[in-house]
């Protein structure tokens, strides 16, 4: 097994041990929240999601160790830069909501309005760090089968949680006022 491919490997680890450590804090912060707050999607869209997250981790680790190779070089670091770009602003974004944050997507009426850190740009930055790790890290290992296959439900299952946060999002007091000029994954141009 080359370098590359044992250290790739290793990340797929890593990465599968992150999203465990994060739904125990995610535990711990739902048992927070009041009985008033509600999840942005249903439990079979937050279901699709483990799974596809899951299926995922295996395709990245799976391909380039039955290929025997990650990518080439230049897509290896291409693809190890998106990841770890995702990686880190959805550490940002679970740092800068605190016991806010929560894998399930819930809402808390209670919530105050969160405009700093990540949120200063965008609406929902932890998905946009979802989708640069999505494509980042099959692009590292050449796992073109998993992106290929896994990214359009990816899409189609974040798209409605989205929708749904924004429901609940946008029926806080505040946030309409603070948020709505903003994109939900990119910042949007400054109007002249």
């Amino acid at each position: 097994m080359s370098a590359a491919l044992l250290a790739l490997e290793l990340v797929v680890g890593l990465t599968a041990l992150q999203r465990l450590a994060e739904l125990v804090l995610s535990r711990r912060n739902l048992a927070r929240l009041s009985d008033a707050s509600r999840a942005a999607d249903s439990r079979a869209n937050y279901g699709a999601l483990v799974a596809l997250q899951s299926l995922w981790l295996v395709g990245c680790a799976l391909e380039p160790a039955l290929r025997g190779a990650t990518a080439p070089a230049p897509l290896l670091a291409a693809g190890l830069a998106l990841f770890a770009a995702g990686a880190a602003l959805r550490l940002w974004c679970i740092r800068t909501l605190g016991t806010w944050w929560n894998a399930r997507a819930r809402v808390d009426p209670g919530l105050s309005v969160v405009a700093e850190g990540p949120y200063r740009f965008v609406r929902h930055p932890n998905y946009l760090g979802v989708l640069l790790e999505l494509v980042g890290l099959p692009l590292a290992g050449g796992s073109w089968w998993t992106l290929v296959l896994l990214a359009p439900p990816h899409a189609l299952v974040l798209g409605r949680r989205i929708r749904g946060e924004d429901a609940l999002l946008f029926g806080l007091p505040g946030y309409a006022e603070r948020m709505a000029g903003k994109g939900a994954l990119l910042p949007r141009l400054a109007r002249r």
